[in-house]
This record gives C-alpha cells, structure tokens and sequence, in this order.
C-alpha cells in the first residue's frame, strides 16, 4: 500500500513539477545564503563562503536533480522530454517525417486489413458454444466412389440407433435444409429454412433473442405448425415488432405460428458450413420442426439428413470415429441391396466450416507480412540516412554529457513516433479496405463480411506498431553504438559513418528486391493460373440464361411436369427466343446426380456409377454444347421410350475406347433382379465435355437422358435479347403461371463460372495488389538509396568531373551500383522462389510451381523498373557543377 502511495505521489508530481521546481528552488536558495551567511560571520569573504556552502551541500544542480528524481518517475520524465524532443526533430524534417509515416502506415494498413480478415474467418469464435468440440458424422461408401464422403450422413435410422448407443457424444442432432416461400405483403420471396428435432439448438449451444426454441412437443404430428425465425428477418418483415411471438408467418400457404427469434449472428446453416449444402441457400432464416413418420425412423436408406454431435469432454475425434466405425459394422447389416458397406468419418465443425479457406488466409497473411517487412527496409533506409546526416548533433549531445543509451533510446524514441503515426493512420487504410471488402467478396469465404476493427484487431496493429518500430529503428541505433562520436565531432566530416550505413542501406535494398520477387512470383503464377481457368473449355455458352424450378407445398408431383410444359411452351413463343430447355441437374449449380450403369462390350464392375442427367429435346441448344459425333434429341423422339442416351467425349474415350460409340448400347440401370438382364439403351450422339462440379476438374464420364416429363430442375434460355431482357420474359412468364410462386434467382452461365472461380478472382486480386504495393515501396526505397548515395558523393563527382570524367561516365557509374544491387537481389529471390512457390503449388492450375516464363517476366519487370527509379538520381548526379561541388563539404 506504501509502494502504491509512492508511486501516486510520483506520477503526482510530473504535473506539478514547474512550481514545486520553483518552490524548492526557492527553498535551496534559502539555504544557501543562510549557510553564506554563517560563513561570512566566521570571517570568510562573501565569495567564498558561498564556495563552501555549495561544497557542503555536493552541489547546487546535483541537488535539485535528487529531488527530481525523489519526488517523480525519472525514466517517464525523461521518455516525455524523448518525446517532446522528437516530435520538434521530426517537424523539422516533414519530407523525411511524411515519407517514413506513409511507407509504415502503407505496410501497416495492409497487416491490419488481412488480419481483420483472418480474425473474422479463423479466430473469432463461432456463435454456438464451445465450437471445437462440434463435430460432423459420415458414412461413406467405398460402393459410391464418384460420391464424395462428405455428402453422405446416416439415414434417420442409424442416426437414432447411434444416438441411443454411443457413449461419445453429449449430444447428437438431424436436419434437413429446404425452402419455403414467403407471402407477405402480396410478394412472395423464396427463403433458405431447415428443418430440426428438438436437439438442433441445444447440440449447437444456441440460445433464443426472443421467446423459445423448438422442443419435444413441437416434432409431434399436429403440433408442428410452429417456426423460429432469424433476426434479420424478425428486423426486415416484421420491424422487430414486439409481439412477434402472438403473429403467423405464411410458409407455402401454409400458416406457422412463431414462437422464437435468433440471435443476430445465428442463421446456421450458412452457404459455407456444408460442403455439398444446398446451393440456392444463402442462409437459414427459418426453423421449423422435423416430423417423421415410424416408417420413416426406421428405413435404412440414405435421407437428405444432415447429423452434427457435441464430443464429450474429452473424447477426441480419433476416439469418437472408431466407436462409430464399430457401431456402423454392426448396423450395415440392418441395410438391404446396394446399400450396405457404410463406413465412418467424422470431422471437426470448424475443419468443415473454415478448413477449406485456411490456406488461402494464411497466404495472404504471409504475402502482408513481407510487405510490411519491405515496409520496414524502407523506413529503416530512411532512419539510416538520416542518422548519418544528424552524426555532428549527436557528437554535440555526448561531448555535453549525453550517454550513449540516452542517445540511441531518443533514436528509437523517434522510430516509436514514426511508427505510432504510421499506425495510426494504417488504421485508416484498413477501414476503407473493409469499406470496399463487400465489393471483393467471393460469396463462399465464412464471415468474411463481419471483418471489422474490433479490440483484437486493433491490439493487434498496436503491436504490429511497435515491432516495425523497433525493426526500423534498431539498425540506426546500432550504427550509432559502433561509431565513436567524440572522435567524429573532432573529425572534419562523416564519411566512415556515411560509408557504414550505405553498406546497410545496400543489404536492406537486396533484401526488399528478394521479397518483391518472391510475391510478384507468387502473384505472377496465381494471374497465369485464373487465365487459365477463365480460358477453360466449358461446354457451354455463358450468354444462357438460366433459373431454378423450385415448387413450394402447393404443387403435387404431377403437377411439377405439367408446369415445366406450360413454362417451357410459353417461353417458346416469346420474342427473340432462340432455344429453351430444361436440365434435372445444371452445370457449375452445386447439384449432381449419379446413378449406376453398365456397358455393353465393357469389363463393367459391379456397381459402377455415373454423372446421370435428364433433359429435354432443346437442352443442348440452349446451352450451345456442341455436338461431337451423331445427333442430338429431337422433339420427334419418343420420351425415354425408343432407349436413347446421348454420352459426353470422356464417357466415349473411357468405355468405347478403340471403338465407335454411336450405336453402342449402355444401361442406365442395374439388371433386373428377377432376370438378371439389363436395360439396354442405344448411343445416338457425342457431345463435348462439359465442366459440371468444377471449371479446374477435367470432365468425368456423363450420360443424358431425354426426359421431356421433367419435374423439377432448371430452364435454360438462348435469347438473341440482352440477359436482362431475357429474364424479364422468364420473370413475366413464370408470373403468368403462378403468381404467387417465389421466382427464383435468374442468371446466366457467365454469372455461375463468375461464381466458381470468385475465390481464387479473390486471393489472386490481392495478391496482386500487395506484390504491386511490394514493388513500389521497393522502387521508392531504392530511389531514395541512390539519391542519398549521390548527395554524398557529391565531392567525390565533383573531383571525378575536374580530372575529365564526362557526364555520360558519372551516369554509368550510377546506374551500375543500382544495377548491382538489383542483381544480387534477383538472384537471391530467383533462389528463394524456389522453395517459396511450394507453398501456392495448391492454388495454381494449368501452370509448373517453378515457370520459368513467369519467373522471367517477374525479373524483367523489376530490372526494368529498378533502372528506371534510379535513373532519376544518376541524371541528378550527372548535372552536378564540378565547381560548386569542390567548394562544398
């Protein structure tokens, strides 16, 4: 308690000290003359008896120092007199001061945005308690090989014998993601819903805003015409009106009383949590209870369900997937036919959730930091130059008394400043970066747009502060401890020390060229790589305007077809329609089908799968696919009755390799149980590949069937209209069937290959832009090299002038220092290259980690620049008056 009063009393009088200074003074004074006096009275002359006062008292500058020292805290004293000091040195020098703040605050801002980002993907917690210990539950199929292990769950049967019987989990949870459609106001919009038992919310460790959550009463027949709704749709439909919970939502024309309102950051499941999620669901804004049938609890066969569990406290993954794995030997019994052979897997939410773009965050940061490092090189270049310029006011300080460490402490003092005001104003960088963030966003990166400046962001650019501070100003500080500075400000001038810090500079300019070519590589590789992918072959034409059929409860099954005719033939007659058909499945949509198939001639394996589509007669016409070999479905053509099949180059070169394909026959089906004989259907057509999962996957074996019954799927439109034009009709047409039917989101195929290449568009965009940034700090930094080389060598011009170099000679010599510093920074990037460009092998497409194309042009591109930004000092030096420079020092 003593220790703390002291220490207030301290800090108390740091804000006092003008007049206790004067007071004690005063008081010093005092006793000064009274001890004067006595000395006086002793016999001793006026003079000396002050003499001997002073003596006595050890000094009258030392004493008032103690006293400082006694009533404050010396070392913060002296850090606000390092600061003042500064702060007046730094204003005495704004080009210095302007170009050191903006270069920090340029590296800074861009540390501090990409880690806003990383801190709302990878750090900040998820809205559901406890996250880690959330897990997915699979059962893949070794049988269904072409599906992958992630899009197959436990069938509602399994799913309730693994809750009762595993000792794993807290608690275990089955959803199935839907749409409703939405009427409010006389407009319907189509809403991303889920349904949920009664554990859904507690699994996920979520809590209500407003009123209750889905319980066992609401999972029973006849109870369940109850929703919990988002808060944002709370906010937007019903203007967070207090009596929510006494108002009906209408979902399908179906009315659902709402008895709870979420969070404001829970609308899970979103896009990004599911990795084959539904692909027209942005977000989940509705919940409504998941009732299922006795028939339903105890089929075998897979469901749309998707099973997240709570681990036990500690029970780890491993653990958990072999008690799986057991239990699952046990249940495949329980399966019939095909569907047997299941095993386990089970994932981590967060791996599932954010896993996939990890990689691409970590990139990003790493590529921030070496420019922050660039950024760093160059405030310290500038801190160097200008610590040898300062080198005669430095000598003054020492030879007055200074200690070294006060000197290098007010060095690094200064550095503090520059960094401070660098980050300060970094800060400002990264808040319009986030303002312009929604305009990069590639849809499919989680959170990305809750990226904000929140306390850990901003902690985090303090620090980053303070260490390029540090890193920028320990070198000046150590070019000053190696210098004797008594002997310097005896000497004539400061050429040691000049030559000392240009050898610094010089290292510092070869590194900062070494990291430009590293990100400008990396950058290079991933620009050629996005070429690639927008130049690949699609097999369709992105001009096609396309929508999603998506019926609400209102349709029957048989009416689904009967709509698809009367929209299809509607859509026919209208004006500069070309062609329009219709697809179960779409490219680039999310969605697949597979189904097993069997070849005649072919060493078929048992259940073997393929990509099944089914389509009408103007399908291929409107997405332009073109035809290869054969012909395509025609009007003419009986549906699915005359066995016809139309197969894509791979499936040809795959199962009728060495032979014709046209005439071939395929079965879409297994054989028939009783007769063991296949369903054989005749090849009429070839067409080209079509990229369907993805544009950077090759084109796996497809089959199409002609269906022009087709229930459910998507329209396909070939308009010689605009794209706006064209889905004005569709809107109009589909609102001239039914009204009151949610028009889903209508794009055209351009719009969809936007979308799947929208994140590597993303980390290639700002990869570019901060090997971009890398470039011109490191230009700007080795201008400012060769400017101060040539302000010192300006004698030494001057000399070499008068004895008959000519002007062309002072440029070459220049340019050639530049040129080796370029040099030597080339060849030691060329050589880190090599092992950085491992780390983007995962992101690149259709180009080698070691291009040499790329590596060439990246090499070119910085020499060529380097020269130019060192043209401008070796012009300067060139134009130097050999008169004027021997007359300066």
């Amino acid at each position: 308690m003593r220790t703390l009063f002291a220490f207030a009393q301290r800090l108390r009088g740091l804000f006092k000290s003008r007049r206790v200074e004067q007071d004690f003074t005063a008081e010093l004074e005092s006793h000064i003359a009274l001890d004067t006096e006595a000395g006086v009275r002793n016999g001793l002359s006026p003079e000396e008896a002050r003499r001997q006062a002073l003596v006595r008292l050890g000094g009258a500058e030392q004493t008032r120092q103690a006293h400082r020292e006694r009533r404050t805290l010396p070392w913060l004293e002296a850090l606000v007199q390092d600061a003042r000091y500064g702060v007046r040195t730094l204003r005495r020098s704004p080009g210095f001061t302007v170009t050191a703040v903006l270069t920090l605050a340029v590296g800074i801002g861009a540390c501090t945005a990409i880690f806003s980002l990383v801190n709302a993907v990878l750090i900040r917690s998820l809205p559901y308690g406890d996250p880690q210990r959330l897990v997915y539950l699979f059962t893949p199929s070794p049988t269904f090989t072409t599906i992958p292990a992630e899009a197959i769950c436990p069938g509602y049967a399994d799913f309730f014998d693994i809750k009762r019987q595993s000792h794993s989990y807290a608690d275990m949870t089955a959803y199935e993601q839907t749409q409703f459609t939405v009427t409010a106001q006389g407009s319907a919009e189509r809403l991303g819903a889920a349904k949920v038992d009664e554990d859904f919310f507690a699994t996920l460790g979520s809590s209500p805003a407003v009123g209750r959550l889905i319980n066992a009463g609401d999972i029973q027949p006849g109870h369940n015409q109850v929703a919990v709704i988002s808060h944002s749709l709370w906010q937007t439909m019903f203007a967070k009106s207090s009596d929510v919970l006494q108002r009906s939502i209408q979902l399908d024309g179906t009315s659902y009383r709402i008895i709870g309102v979420m969070q404001p950051e829970f609308e899970y499941p979103f896009k990004s949590d599911l990795p084959y999620g539904d692909p027209h669901i942005e977000s989940t804004r509705i919940w409504v209870p998941l009732v299922l049938t006795d028939k339903e609890q105890t089929v075998h066969d897979l469901n749309d369900d998707v099973v997240v569990a709570r681990l036990r406290p500690g029970v780890s993954i491993g653990a958990a997937q072999a008690e799986l794995g057991t239990m699952m030997a046990r249940l495949d019994k329980l399966h019939k036919g095909e569907m047997n052979d299941w095993g386990a897997q089970i994932e981590g939410f967060l791996s599932i959730s954010v896993g996939p773009v990890r990689p691409m965050m970590m990139l990003l940061l790493g590529a921030v930091c070496m420019v922050m490092l660039i950024a760093c090189g160059n405030a310290a270049n500038l801190l160097l130059a200008r610590s040898a310029n300062r080198m005669r006011e430095l000598g003054v300080r020492v030879a007055l008394g200074a200690g070294r460490s006060r000197v290098v402490r007010q060095l690094i003092t200064e550095s503090l400043l520059i960094g401070i005001a660098g980050g300060s104003i970094g800060i400002c960088f990264a808040f319009l970066f986030l303002r312009i963030l929604p305009w990069l966003d590639p849809g499919n990166i989680p959170r990305l747009r809750e990226a904000s400046l929140d306390t850990r962001v901003l902690l985090f650019t303090v620090a980053v502060s303070v260490l390029t501070s540090l890193l920028s100003g320990i070198l000046p500080a150590a070019a000053v401890l190696r210098v004797n500075l008594t002997d310097f400000l005896a000497s004539a001038g400061g050429r040691s020390v000049a030559g000392t810090n240009t050898r610094m500079q010089n290292v510092l300019i070869v590194l900062e060229s070494a990291l430009v070519v590293v990100l400008l590589a990396g950058a290079g590789l991933l620009i050629r790589s996005y070429i690639n992918v927008e130049t690949v072959n699609t097999g369709f034409a992105q001009s096609t305007v396309t929508t999603n059929i998506d019926f609400d409860q209102r349709y029957s099954q048989p009416q689904h077809a009967e709509f698809f005719h009367s929209l299809l033939d509607r859509l026919q007659g209208q004006p500069g329609v070309q062609a329009v058909g219709a697809v179960d499945h779409l490219p680039l949509s999310n969605t697949d089908s597979i189904g097993s198939f069997a070849v005649e001639g072919y060493p078929n394996k048992k259940s073997q799968t393929v990509e099944s589509r089914s389509v009408t007669s103007g399908y291929f016409s409107a997405m332009q696919t073109p035809l290869v070999a054969g012909r395509l479905f025609t009007a003419a053509d009986k549906p699915m009755s005359q066995h016809q099949v139309i197969v894509n180059e791979s499936f040809a070169r795959e199962y009728f390799a060495g032979r014709n394909a046209l005439g071939g026959r395929v079965s879409p089906t297994d054989p028939d149980d009783s007769t063991g004989k296949y369903d054989w259907s005749t090849v009429i057509g070839v067409i080209a590949d079509v990229r369907h999962t993805s544009l950077e996957e090759s084109a796996t074996p497809q089959m199409y069937r002609l269906n022009e019954d087709i229930d459910e799927g998507y329209i396909a439109l070939r308009s010689s209209l605009p794209a706006r034009a064209a889905a004005t009709e569709i809107r109009n047409a589909l609102h001239a069937i039914d009204p009151n039917l949610a028009v889903g989101e209508i794009r055209t195929m351009g719009d969809l290959v936007s979308d799947a290449t929208a994140r590597r568009r993303f980390q290639t965009s700002l990869l570019t832009v901060f090997a971009g940034i890398a470039l011109f700090l490191a230009l700007v930094g080795l201008y400012g090299l060769m400017a101060y080389s040539v302000s010192r060598r300006t004698r030494e011009v001057g000399i070499r002038m008068a004895l008959g170099a000519q002007r062309t000679d002072v440029l070459i010599l220049v340019l050639r220092k530049a040129a080796m510093l370029l040099g030597t920074g080339l060849i030691c990037g060329v050589v880190a290259t090599w092992f950085a460009t491992r780390m983007v092998g995962s992101f690149l497409f259709g180009v080698g980690q070691h291009d040499p194309v790329t590596i060439g042009i990246v090499c070119g591109v910085l020499a060529i620049c380097g020269m130019v930004a060192a043209l401008v000092p070796a012009r300067r030096a060139a134009s130097i008056d050999p008169m004027q420079a021997l007359r300066s020092e």
